[in-house]
């Protein structure tokens, strides 16, 4: 498709305004005064942020909450700040079960876990959350040895996304010949960053 404007899913089709067809002189003429009028008369959100034609959708509109969103996960935020932006926050419903297994009485080992724990009510060590583990996921921890984990789903999945890195670039230089270069790792990592051509040299 070509001269698109506000449509979605059509296919083969040009001269489209919210997916209906005009003549190119009426969607030409059309397209402009709605320019105008989105930049005479923008959006303007509860904490006053006007939105123009062009720019990105305002986040009140959008359809999750921030620490919904995956954006919670490499752009971490407090409420406060979140709210500060015009982003939406959704306070976690309280668990309505008690959890019967303290984080800290659960196992060390699989071996000495007894098949009753499916039944029980986990405490995370960490939120202090209750959760579960069902035999499915108790048969694939024996299946290969692991303990039974002490912390919620959600603790577990914020402690493996704090092993990556952040999607941001250092200003660093070559550890070998000292060429400044962007990376991902920052000042304070202590990997060893290269350049390109000495990192080659380096691997191959």
């Amino acid at each position: 498709s070509s001269h698109m404007f506000g449509c979605a899913n059509i296919k083969k089709e040009e001269y489209c305004i919210l997916n209906k067809r005009y003549s190119k002189e009426e969607f030409e003429k059309l397209r402009e005064r709605i320019i105008a009028d989105m930049n005479e008369r923008p959006y303007v959100d509860k904490g006053g942020r006007v939105y123009r034609y062009g720019e990105f959708m305002p986040p009140d509109l959008s359809l999750c909450a921030y620490n919904e969103s995956y954006a919670m996960d490499f752009f971490p935020l407090t409420e406060k700040e979140a709210r500060a932006q015009g982003l939406e926050w959704k306070a976690l419903p309280v668990p309505l079960q008690t959890p019967t297994l303290r984080g800290d009485a659960i196992p060390a080992s699989i071996l000495d876990t007894p098949d009753s724990i499916t039944k029980e009510i986990l405490e995370c060590i960490e939120c202090k959350r209750p959760f579960l583990i069902v035999p499915a996921e108790l048969a694939l921890l024996r299946r290969f040895g692991f303990p039974v984990p002490r912390r919620c789903f959600n603790c577990r999945y914020r402690e493996r996304m704090s092993r990556l890195n952040p999607p941001c670039l250092w200003s660093r230089a070559c550890t070998k010949c000292g060429r400044a270069i962007e990376t991902s790792y920052a000042p304070d990592c202590p990997e060893i960053v290269y350049c390109e051509s000495c990192y080659n040299d380096e691997i191959i």
